[in-house]
């Protein structure tokens, strides 16, 4: 019944970057617009991810390996430059070494089996922007910004990667290891959910973070 409403997410992600174009005066500095164009890559990966295997005869996993490695790598960099303590700061540096090593390590090791390379590598990004999201919560709560926290595009964007990577690895771990049964319809609503959340919680940021607190 489902099956297919995983592939109506790309309209969430063109809404999300047509509010954020919209927005675009509000975002004064590169790392804020960098956002709208993060959401905007989402969009053409969803459309290219679909027609892939009809355009090739290959399986999408390529398509999607590579959106991770993109996007993870971006969340990663980006939760880095807003960090403001040295230490947090270079702990997002060695975030980005492990990642990148991990995906190459787990990209050879079953390059037999991309689906697994996808699933490890998802797993090892997602606990490194969880980390890296709790310094910065950190961070924000043992400073002046508590004050005004939820009027920051950044905070509203982190926000929005967690609610869907946090609640999807332990179900996309649950189905390679076979602890709960695939079902595609089950699938696409989980992903449409998560993504709407997600998406929701980019717009709410373009439309509530005010200029000066979005540098």
């Amino acid at each position: 019944m489902f099956e297919f409403l995983r592939f109506y997410t790309v309209y969430l992600a063109l809404t999300s970057g047509i509010i954020g174009l919209i927005s675009w005066n509000k975002l004064p500095v590169n790392k804020a617009k960098f956002l709208v164009i993060l959401i905007w890559f989402s969009a053409v990966i969803e459309k290219v991810g679909y027609y892939f295997t009809a355009w090739t005869g290959i399986l999408n996993y390529y398509v999607f390996n590579f959106y991770m490695l993109v996007s993870f790598s971006a969340y990663i960099l980006l939760i880095r430059s807003i960090l403001s303590k040295p230490n947090h700061r270079k702990a997002g540096i060695l975030s980005f070494i492990l990642f990148i090593v991990s995906f190459f390590l787990n990209t050879l090791y079953f390059k037999e089996d991309l689906n697994h390379s996808y699933t490890y590598s998802f797993a090892i990004g997602v606990l490194l922007i969880m980390i890296l999201s709790c310094l910065y919560l950190v961070e924000i709560f043992n400073s002046d910004k508590i004050l005004n926290f939820k009027k920051s595009v950044f905070f509203w964007y982190i926000l929005g990667i967690l609610v869907f990577h946090v609640p999807f690895l332990p179900f996309m771990l649950a189905l390679n290891w076979i602890l709960i049964k695939h079902d595609e319809s089950i699938f696409s609503l989980v992903v449409f959910i998560l993504n709407a959340l997600a998406h929701s919680c980019y717009i709410i940021g373009f439309l509530w973070s005010e200029k000066k607190y979005n540098y």
